[in-house]
């Protein structure tokens, strides 16, 4: 653990402080307990030319998106880091030095779900704990802890409803499912809840489909209004969204409702450190293989001829496991398409080109 504290908190307009945070492997209910209102930050869209100058070009886009986005002040000054990547921690040691934080923790983040992982984990999510109370001065308790999950899990109950099954693919298009989960991560979650929760008990048909071909997209973050717009132009259909910004986002669901309800904070703490460390796995951590097992069995069920793979640029952990993935693809008969990201992915004819390709293939 690493803390820079500070005195005071950015306020929004609803009066409550904002709290950056970056990695969905950031426990934000603790954040949200300690009266902040969590935001995840997804970068300055353009050039990057200042955070360029900092980290230099040959590293992370959504990291220098983001330190960009925190030179030109245009964010809180409480930012909350998971160390799950090299990137992500110099981007927590140029954020410190450079955009002049009032409060900025960097958490460790294990990568397996071993019993120690998770003892780790959970020492990780108390040290947070007790770095909020002392910069806001007041105690996390077990009612602000529970009332936090309570209203994250409600959110993500709204959110499940959308996914697609078996029997009905997306309700709506793919630009909007993404919108879906952005809102899910910038707005608080009554608001969330409040916008969604009767459209998601809605019946509705199925999304865009019919003749087009279904593909499943993974990787990391992708921007709106690029990628998925193609995918489209070119004659497929989006199945799912296997993001760390989409689907992997995911954390509860309605079974956590009640039971969280009259647990004494260290069992909410163990809860959390579970939740997060056992949701689906991202490239980071080792049990890879269950992401591998789960994408060739949604796209069995789903339909999906094919899967598109979006890892961003020099981001060591997906490149490592790339070939992997593909071999695991290859081996159950799935085709797939790589299409590395800059985070800006500006270059629409030459995704134009490469996407009508694989769309002819399967």
């Amino acid at each position: 653990m690493i803390a820079v504290e500070g005195t005071s908190a950015q306020t929004t307009a609803g009066s409550k402080p904002i709290a950056a945070w970056f990695c969905a492997y950031t426990p934000i209910e603790v954040l949200a307990a300690a009266g902040l209102e969590p935001v995840r930050l997804f970068g300055k869209p353009g050039n990057s030319e200042s955070a360029d100058s900092i980290l230099g070009t040959n590293i992370c886009p959504y990291v220098r998106a983001c330190l960009e986005q925190g030179l030109a002040g245009e964010a809180p000054g409480v930012v909350v880091f998971a160390g799950c990547c090299d990137s992500m921690r110099r981007l927590y040691d140029a954020w410190s030095f450079y955009c002049h934080p009032e409060f900025a923790y960097a958490m460790d983040v294990p990568r397996s779900t071993s019993d120690t992982s998770l003892q780790l984990y959970r020492a990780a999510i108390a040290d947070l704990v007790l770095s909020l109370e002392r910069f806001t001065g007041t105690e996390i308790g077990s009612d602000a802890l529970a009332s936090a999950i309570f209203h994250r899990s409600s959110a993500d109950a709204t959110l499940a409803r959308f996914l697609p099954t078996d029997d009905r693919g997306l309700s709506m298009g793919s630009e909007e499912y993404l919108g879906l989960f952005t809102d899910a991560q910038t707005a608080p979650p009554e608001d969330f809840t409040r916008r969604w929760d009767v459209r998601s008990r809605e019946d509705q048909a199925g999304g865009p489909g019919g003749s087009r071909k279904a593909v499943i997209v993974t990787g990391n973050l992708i921007r709106p209004g690029k990628l998925l717009g193609v995918i489209d132009e070119c004659g497929g259909t989006v199945a799912s969204l296997d993001l760390c910004s989409a689907e992997r986002f995911l954390t509860w669901d309605e079974a956590a409702l009640e039971r969280i309800r009259d647990m004494s904070r260290d069992s909410l703490l163990d809860e959390l450190s579970r939740r997060y460390l056992m949701r689906t796995p991202c490239p980071r951590m080792l049990n890879r293989a269950e992401r591998y097992d789960r994408l060739t069995a949604d796209a069995a069920r789903l339909g999906a001829r094919g899967v598109v793979i979006v890892p961003l640029m020099f981001c060591d952990p997906f490149l490592y496991d790339l070939p992997s993935l593909e071999n695991h693809l290859d081996a159950a008969g799935i085709p797939s398409l790589v299409l590395q990201s800059d985070y800006q992915d500006e270059n629409v004819g030459q995704l134009t080109t490469r996407i009508e390709a694989f769309m002819e293939m399967i």
